[in-house]
């Protein structure tokens, strides 16, 4: 039971390790959500209480026939005390609203930050592609350099040099375009903070098990309030139309020009059942939208289970290629031995060294790549879960 806690403690981890992330959005941003929340709170107090009847505060003037003229003044009050379960309900949906309109407020958030920390991942493959445009661009240089020597000594046709000389002209615009895309993604940033970038740390994120995502996904948390709130909604509608009973009373003052004025008070039960033409086909609508939300939780659970499976099956992907890059890297360290061994012997020129080194760079760079689109998966399915 103790190694279970251990287990139990440790898949929650990443769960909460965002607790300060917030502080990470811009101020403008942070106010809204604390805005947000009071709003939320504010609402739930207001619906909590929406069965409490108003004291009614009234004052009147009539004359009769006989010229008679009285002033009435009186507080008065007609408050339901039982309606089949409707109080209870409508106290139990004040709760269940507010936990899910502050779900929805973490949702949002949470897609905020989810943002900012998937495009200051993307800054970086843009910073790593960079690298390995120039690396390529150098071996482009190389290629050109040996084909126009093969060219001028009759060796190579024109084509295989204009060849080359298009692949350099294609690298040097791959190198506008990656430099505009990181300049695009840090502007992008600035929507969602004011940080610089380059202060914003981006925190290590475990993998979390199937069955902790399942627990925590926010979607299947916000489809099973959604539930329970219309359930809510649900007996609401039902216990309007059943008898209801109600405190009533009342209490004023009251003269005329015939006789002095005095205090008066009555009070009393009331037990009433509105009869209407439509009740059936609101309670079955009310009805039918409970039922549709169970199904809708049902189907947002097949929908999070394949969400899950599907960022396992591209983080496989790219161990997979990680794999196969660290093999390349080996043939590579096997080729420059040999390559460098020709070269120090006179059979091979340092270009070919130069070009397996630059290579080799590439695909250890491609593995940087890999590994931050892994981190990538794992925000996206973090960022999906909440604590409800």
């Amino acid at each position: 039971m103790r190694n279970l806690s251990k287990v139990l403690l440790i898949s929650l981890v990443p769960l909460f390790a965002f607790s300060n992330e917030i502080q990470t959005l811009s101020d403008t941003k942070q106010e809204i959500i604390k805005l947000k929340q009071k709003q939320i709170k504010q609402k739930e107090q207001s619906n909590k209480y929406d069965w409490v009847s108003d004291v009614n505060l009234n004052a009147s003037i009539s004359k009769n026939e006989d010229d008679t003229r009285t002033n009435d003044y009186y507080l008065s009050i007609s408050q339901d005390i039982f309606k089949f379960g409707g109080i209870t309900s409508q106290m139990d949906y004040a709760k269940q609203l507010k936990k899910m309109e502050s779900l929805d407020l973490d949702i949002n958030t949470k897609d905020d930050l989810n943002t900012i920390f998937s495009l200051l991942i993307d800054v970086k493959i843009n910073d790593i592609s960079l690298e390995q445009n120039t690396l390529n661009l150098k071996n482009s240089e190389i290629s050109i350099r040996n084909k126009k020597s093969e060219y001028k000594a009759g060796q190579l046709d024109i084509s295989d040099l204009n060849d080359a000389i298009m692949t350099k002209n294609e690298l040097s615009d791959t190198k506008k375009e990656l430099n505009l895309s990181k300049l695009v993604n840090i502007n992008s940033n600035k929507k969602y903070t004011s940080k610089n970038y380059k202060e914003i740390n981006i925190p290590n994120i475990k993998l979390m098990n199937k069955d902790t995502y399942l627990q925590n996904a926010t979607s299947i948390n916000y489809a099973k309030l959604d539930t329970t709130v219309n359930k809510s909604l649900y007996k609401i509608k039902k216990s309007d139309y059943l008898p209801s009973l109600a405190l009533t009373g009342k209490y004023g003052y009251e003269d005329s020009n015939l006789i002095n004025g005095d205090d008066y008070y009555n009070y009393g039960l009331e037990l009433s059942m509105p009869l209407s033409l439509t009740a059936s086909n609101e309670i079955e609508q009310s009805k039918l939208d409970y039922l549709i939300s169970q199904k809708e939780l049902a189907d947002e659970q097949t929908n999070s289970l394949s969400t899950y499976e599907e960022a396992i099956l591209n983080i496989n992907s790219y161990k997979d290629r990680i794999t196969l890059a660290r093999e390349d890297i080996k043939l590579y360290d096997e080729l420059l031995e040999v390559n460098e061994e020709e070269y120090k012997a006179g059979y091979k020129t340092i270009d070919d060294v130069e070009t397996l080194k630059n290579s080799k760079l590439i695909r250890a760079l491609d593995i940087k790549t890999y590994k931050l689109n892994i981190q990538k998966e794992i925000f996206k399915l973090y960022f999906n879960t909440s604590k409800v």
